[in-house]
This record gives structure tokens, C-alpha cells and sequence, in this order.
């Protein structure tokens, strides 16, 4: 049947295009291709995707995995699912971290895992005691049958065994999860049944579990393998560790996998963070006391531990600026340790140099550290086990060699950038050394490259060409891009020739005052809520000081709850009145929001909005030049286009929408690619989103907006 698998699709009609979009993922997945889909809001990029998935799937014997790093997209799909089942028997799991089901609040990884190692264990003397007990039955009926005296012999055995396995579960009983035993012990049938009755949360799955004694997460892990669709997290995906389990417990491999990203212009940034390793002063230290204390150790390694703590306080006291030393508070703060183009680590060099002085061989002691540390660590692990121990123990030796050894390894590689951070801990200063990875191509490439097939959708996924160049795609792919279908009339696209907003001109008294005073116009005319966007929280807050507004002006603060700010907001704007929300590009506002119809008319993007240039970001920069030549473009120009574009659509949400947006910066207008040559961001957007950006004067912007709402007004009137 032609498009059979439009039996999936949950609604009456389709968007424009979605039909075709579907069509095309279809063809794309049939031919394990990866998907590249930048469509708009209201081009339905959810089920265009997860329609065509779900049938191949079914058909093929995959199963579907959906992801997103945004919890009002992950709440979008549980609703979409839900949609499907009910005309579609389709199974459903949707998945959270474990620590987060846990109904222990104060439950950490390591004891978890250790309390599920002795509960395991606890199942396995469980069935060796009854079995015993079995035996001795037998044994017994035989010696009343028989009168066999050298049974005794053997009844003593098998009853002293009994006795020695019954203490051992009464021991462990001490160190288990009693939720976690009540899962292994229980039939799961009735969990199944109401498991895949429905799309349930972890919130519900947890509070299901927590009525039962059990752990919800553990239930999820046993049903995995049943479910035609998993929805979770970005870092189940990206996670190699958390990878791996996933796809046990599934019981796939990673070419049984149909993989849907939503918001996937941050899957790079999701993957830097996901390889990310550092390692704490504070673990050094535990490190070298568990060596001085512990009779294998090699006095080369205890030297080792000793010449890096030296080496790394320092060089804090010597990075250390002019004032600097004071700024520092609870957060941590960064040190440059490396030039982020050159990569000369003035850490990495001191410790070597101490190192040689001493005729030690680092790799050649740090493989000894490792070894020492693993031996140590299975011991903390019996100890705990055994239940001499009330807290599950890790080596920090272990973890500090590991990481020593990569540091020393990828420290002046040009892929990764070392850093030093520092914060204060009641009067002291003390530092950790973190490995920031640059380009995150171990992470993604292999990943991309092993799916049987995978769809990567945004709403500004564009350019295409550096998607799959930054993520290391290099095996076949479907691009497709839908422009904004909702009617044009309905949406207004102005850029503003105020100067140019460099970074050493926005303070001045001249450029604050010409922003102020085209802010208010804005604000005066518009028909409703205005969303302002700053290129920093600094900045945010200055211009909430300047704009003197007659009307509620909020404020995007850091420490504040961004979403009671956002719910006061939207409902000022829902009951037809008109408030101010400012806030900033890198902030927590610009995407994954609906700021539909009433809850948002207007949004203003103040200057271009780069990310703050620190030695993180030139390092990345600096790494993409080496790699590809095109640094600033891959690294910056183009992730910072894409926020204002999030930005841009966080208004004008359905056809019956409305509404403005303003770009608040000369390097926006069509003419600036002529009178700012290289400064022009003009050309970064998209062709058609180019064609609607409309020039004009600061003084014209009242009377631009006026005409627009005005026009609005005029044809729902006749409407």
C-alpha cells in the first residue's frame, strides 16, 4: 500500500510540507542514510520524523531511539507518542537518569552500584541456601528410607553450609537495595502490562515503583528490550558507558538503531561536555595519602604524586594576575595554564621537568599507579561487600593516574586545550586541572557512523556542510530544509541601522542612548508581551536600569528561577496586556520556549551576541583552523547565528500567529555586506530568511512596527 506508513501519522492533516518530509525520510532511513532536516516551527519535525522510523522499525526489526537536551521537547514527545498509541500498538519507554528515580535523595553513584552488586549477590546465596535446603531434604528422605550411617557425614556437611550461607544473607541483607531485590524477586508481568498500556513518565514509573518497594529504574531496565520507541536524554546517547549499558539492555547493537535528535545544532556542544575530564587538587591528595598508607606501593609513585601537587600549586600561585587572586569565590574560576593557539602547557612542562630531574619515567609509573590503583579499588569493593565497610570506597589513585596519563598524552594536542581552575574553600585556594576536548569527533563519529540510520532536526541546523564536517558524518545523508510556512503577512523582519555593536562601543554614552530610545518605540508599539535579548546578562541588566518603562519589566537574573520570570510573563501577555522580558543570547530563554500568540509579539535581538571569547572558545577556534581552516566560522560565526535565529523564533509559533522581529544591529542589514565587509552577518542566514529582513533607519522603527500591528489589526477585523 502506497505510504502505508502514514499509519503512524496521529492527526487529521498535515502541515505544509510534512507530508513530503516525510516521504523523503522514509526513502532516506530505507536506505540507512542520515537525516539533515532544518524546518521551521509549524513544519511538524517530530512526527515527520518518528512516523516513517516507527513503520521501518516495525517492518525491519529496529527499534527507535528519540533524544533532545531540552525538557519542554522531551515532554513534546511523550504527547506526540501517546498520539501514535492510541490508533497504534506501539510499546513506549521513556527514560531518565537513575539517581534521579531513586527514592533515596541522597544516594550517589558509586554506593548505588555497589548496593546493586550485593544485592545481585544476595539473590545468588538466596538460591544456593534453598537448594541446600532441597539437598538436605533428599538427603534426609534417603537416610528414613535406607538407614545409610554414612549419610550423616554428608548431612553434616550440607547442614553446616546451610548455616554458613544463612548468615551470609543475613549479612547482606544489611547491604543491599531492598527496591532493587523486590524487582529480581517479582514477576514482572504486571509492570509490563501497565507499562505499555500507556506513554508513562518517569515521574509516574517512579511513584508506581515507590508504592511496590521497588526501583522504577530497574523495572525500566528489565522492559527495554520490549519497547519499539526509547525516548531520553542527549547524554544516553552520548555517553559511551551509558551507550553501551543501553544497548544491553536493549539488547541491540548500534545497527539495530534508528536514532532521532531533536535540537541537534547542540549535539556538538553536548558531546564536549559528555568528554570533558578533570581532575581535582583535593583527589591528588587522597591519592598520595592512600599510597603512603599502603604497603605495595612504589616509592616512585608516591615521588610522582608529589612532584604534580608541587608542580600544580605553583604554578596557581604564578598564573595568578594583578588582583586576580582576590576575584576568586565558591565557583571555579579559570586559569590559563596553555596558549589556546599554541599549546605550550606551562603545567604539563613543569611537572616533566621535575620528573626528569629525578630520573623518573612518568608513563612507565603511571601504568604501576594504575595497576596499584585497580587492586586497591576491588579491595574497597569486597570490603563494602562484606559489609566492613559503610560507604562504598573508590581508589583515587586510580583516577588520578588515568587522568595523568591522558593529560600528559593530549595535553599540547590540538584537539584538546588543558586549563587550570581554581576556587576558594574557606580561606584556601585551591585548583583543578580539567582536559576540555575541542573538537568532540570521538565522541560523535563513531556513533553517526554505526546507527543503522539517524535523523538530526532543527529549526537552524544550517549550514549543512559544517553539521557533518564538526560531528565527523561521513557516510551518506538526506538534507532538507522547510522555510517558515505560516503566512508571511502575519510576521515582520526588520533590521535597525544603529552602529554596529563591537564589543568597545556598546558603553558609550552615544550608542546607549540611540538603543535606549529605538527600545521604547519598539515597546510603545508593539501589540503585546516584548522578549528582549542582550548579548550578555551585563548588558542586560545596564539596559534594564536605562528603559524607564511604563509598563512590568522583567528581568532574566542569574540565581533567579527563570521560569517563575517566564510564567509571570506569559500571563500578563495571555490576558491582552504588555510586559518586557530581558534576558540574553547564552542564557537559558533563547530556545526550547514557546512564547505563542499572546505570551510573546515582539523579540528583540540587541547586537550580534557572540559568546564570550575566552581561552576556551579561541581554543576551539584555533583547533577547527588547524583541522579545517575555517576556525571562526565553525567555532563561532555560525553557532552564534543560530542562537539569534532560536531566538528570532521564539515568536509567531502557528499560522493564526503574529508577530515582530527586530534585529537591533547595522551588521544585520542587507547593505552591510557591502559597507562592513568581513563585520556583515547578513549572508549567514539562510536565503529565504534573508529575503524577509527588511533595512531600517532608527528613527522609521515606531513607524514600521505601527503599520504592522496596524495591518494585523485591520484583518482580524474584517475577519
Amino acid at each position: 500500500m502506497k505510504e502505508e506508513y502514514l499509519r503512524y501519522f496521529p492527526k487529521e492533516t498535515c502541515y505544509p510540507n510534512q507530508k513530503e518530509a516525510m516521504k523523503s525520510i522514509f526513502a532516506s532511513i530505507m536506505r540507512k542514510q542520515i537525516v539533515l532536516f532544518e524546518g521551521a516551527c509549524g513544519t511538524g519535525k517530530t512526527l515527520s520524523a518518528l512516523v516513517p522510523a516507527l513503520y521501518i522499525s516495525k517492518k525491519q526489526d529496529k527499534a527507535v531511539v528519540i533524544a533532545t537536551n531540552v525538557h519542554q521537547q522531551m515532554l513534546q514527545f511523550i504527547e506526540e507518542a501517546r498520539e501514535i498509541k492510541r490508533t497504534n500498538e506501539i510499546k513506549v519507554l521513556v527514560l531518565k537518569g537513575k539517581i534521579l528515580m531513586c527514592p533515596y535523595p541522597d544516594m550517589d553513584y558509586e554506593t548505588c552500584s555497589a548496593l546493586r552488586e550485593n544485592t545481585y549477590e544476595l539473590l545468588e546465596v538466596a538460591r544456593e541456601t534453598s537448594d541446600l535446603k532441597t539437598a538436605i531434604k533428599s538427603v534426609v528422605d534417603k537416610f528414613r528410607r535406607t538407614k545409610d550411617a554414612s549419610l550423616g557425614e554428608l548431612l553434616n556437611q550440607l547442614n553446616k553450609e546451610l548455616a554458613a550461607n544463612e548468615k551470609k544473607v543475613e549479612e547482606l541483607k544489611t547491604r543491599t537495595c531492598s527496591n532493587l531485590y523486590e524487582v529480581l524477586t517479582s514477576d514482572s508481568e504486571e509492570f509490563r502490562t501497565w507499562l505499555f498500556a500507556g506513554v508513562r513518565t518517569p515521574e509516574e514509573v517512579a511513584e508506581w515503583a515507590y508504592e511496590k518497594g521497588m526501583c522504577g529504574y530497574e523495572l525500566l531496565k528489565r522492559e527495554m528490550k520490549f519497547a519499539d520507541l526509547l525516548i531520553c536524554n542527549y547524554h544516553h546517547l552520548l555517553n559511551k558507558e551509558i551507550l553501551e549499558n543501553i544497548l544491553a539492555w536493549m539488547d541491540r547493537s548500534l545497527d539495530e538503531i534508528i536514532a532521532i535528535f531533536d535540537e541537534a545544532h547542540n549535539i556538538e556542544a553536548a558531546a564536549r561536555s559528555h568528554s570533558s575530564i578533570a581532575l581535582t587538587e583535593h583527589t591528588v591528595e587522597r591519592a598520595l595519602d592512600e599510597v603512603q598508607i599502603n604497603q605495595e606501593s612504589d616509592k616512585d609513585i608516591e615521588t610522582l604524586l608529589g612532584l604534580f601537587l608541587d608542580a600544580l600549586r605553583t604554578t596557581i600561585d604564578q598564573r595568578f594576575k594583578f588582583g586576580e587572586r582576590e576575584r576568586v569565590g565558591s565557583n571555579w574560576y579559570d586559569l590559563r595554564i596553555s596558549d589556546p593557539e599554541e599549546r605550550r602547557d606551562v603545567l604539563r612542562a613543569r611537572f616533566l621537568r621535575s620528573l626528569a630531574d629525578k630520573g623518573i619515567d612518568a608513563y612507565k609509573v603511571l601504568e604501576k599507579a594504575q595497576n596499584l590503583g585497580l587492586r586497591l579499588d576491588e579491595a574497597y569493593k569486597e570490603r563494602f561487600k562484606k559489609g566492613k565497610s559503610r560507604i562504598r570506597r573508590t581508589s583515587p589513585l586510580l583516577t588520578t593516574s588515568i587522568f595523568l596519563e591522558s593529560y600528559l598524552r593530549l595535553a599540547n594536542d590540538p584537539h584538546h586545550y588543558p586549563i587550570l581552575n581554581v576556587r576558594r574553600q574557606e580561606k584556601r585556594i585551591y585548583g583543578r586541572v580539567e582536559l576540555f576536548p575541542c573538537i568532540p569527533k570521538n565522541v560523535t563519529e563513531p556513533l553517526f557512523n554505526s546507527l543503522y540510520s539517524g535523523v538530526l532536526m532543527s529549526a537552524t541546523l544550517r549550514p549543512f556542510e559544517t553539521v557533518k564536517t564538526t560531528l565527523g558524518i561521513t557516510r551518506d545523508t538526506c538534507e532538507i530544509a522547510y522555510e517558515l510556512s505560516f503566512p508571511r503577512e502575519r510576521r515582520h523582519t526588520i533590521a535597525v541601522a544603529v552602529p554596529p555593536l563591537f564589543a568597545k562601543d556598546r558603553d558609550s554614552p552615544q550608542t546607549t542612548e540611540i538603543i535606549t530610545k529605538v527600545l521604547r518605540d519598539i515597546v510603545e508599539q508593539s501589540s503585546g508581551n516584548v522578549l528582549v535579548f542582550f548579548p550578555s546578562y551585563y548588558e542586560a541588566s545596564q539596559y534594564h536600569e536605562r528603559l524607564k518603562l511604563e509598563v512590568p519589566v522583567f528581568l532574566d537574573e542569574v540565581g533567579v528561577s527563570a521560569q517563575d520570570i517566564r510564567e509571570k510573563f506569559f500571563n500578563i501577555g495571555e490576558k491582552g496586556g504588555k510586559a518586557v522580558l530581558i534576558s540574553y543570547m547564552w542564557g537559558t530563554l533563547t530556545e526550547g520556549v514557546d512564547y505563542k500568540d499572546g505570551r510573546g509579539r515582539t523579540v528583540v535581538i540587541v547586537g550580534v551576541g557572540y559568546p564570550a571569547l575566552n581561552d576556551r572558545m579561541r581554543a576551539i577556534e584555533a583547533a577547527y583552523d588547524i583541522e579545517y581552516g575555517r576556525g571562526w566560522d565553525y567555532a563561532i560565526e555560525i553557532p552564534t547565528i543560530r542562537k539569534v535565529r532560536q531566538a528570532m523564533g521564539r515568536v509567531v509559533r502557528s499560522p493564526l500567529d503574529y508577530g515582530a522581529r527586530v534585529l537591533l544591529d547595522s551588521r544585520y542589514l542587507s547593505s552591510s555586506t557591502r559597507r562592513l565587509g568581513k563585520y556583515s552577518v547578513y549572508n549567514h542566514f539562510p536565503p529565504e530568511e534573508r529575503e524577509e529582513i527588511i533595512d531600517v533607519e532608527p528613527g522609521r522603527v515606531k513607524y514600521s512596527l505601527l503599520n504592522f500591528f496596524e495591518s494585523i489589526r485591520r484583518s482580524e477585523a474584517k475577519e
